[in-house]
């Protein structure tokens, strides 16, 4: 009977050890998840806001506007002054 306790005692233990393990990642996972999209939104308010400024300078109000409003051709926009995607992702390599 004390072997069965001793079993059980290690059984719950090792249990609780797994169930604080991952109740640890899924909360490592969650902060992580969280801070991307904290990163992303920075980043496509840094690239809208470096769109704006060039259109401005360039006198292009009109497209600033536009560029508000219509998703589509705020991304033609983007990619016309090398401020897509692909621009992003050869800073970060």
């Amino acid at each position: 009977m004390e072997e069965y306790n001793r079993d059980r005692e290690w059984v719950t233990k090792v249990l609780t050890y797994e169930q604080d393990t991952e109740m640890r990642c899924r909360r490592a996972e969650a902060r992580g998840i969280e801070q991307g999209i904290e990163q992303g939104i920075e980043q496509g308010m840094d690239r809208l806001g470096s769109l704006v400024g060039l259109l401005l300078d360039a006198g292009r109000l009109d497209d600033a506007r536009r560029a508000s409003e219509d998703a589509a051709y705020r991304d033609m926009l983007l990619a016309e002054f090398g401020l897509g995607d692909d621009a992003d992702r050869s800073k970060r390599c």
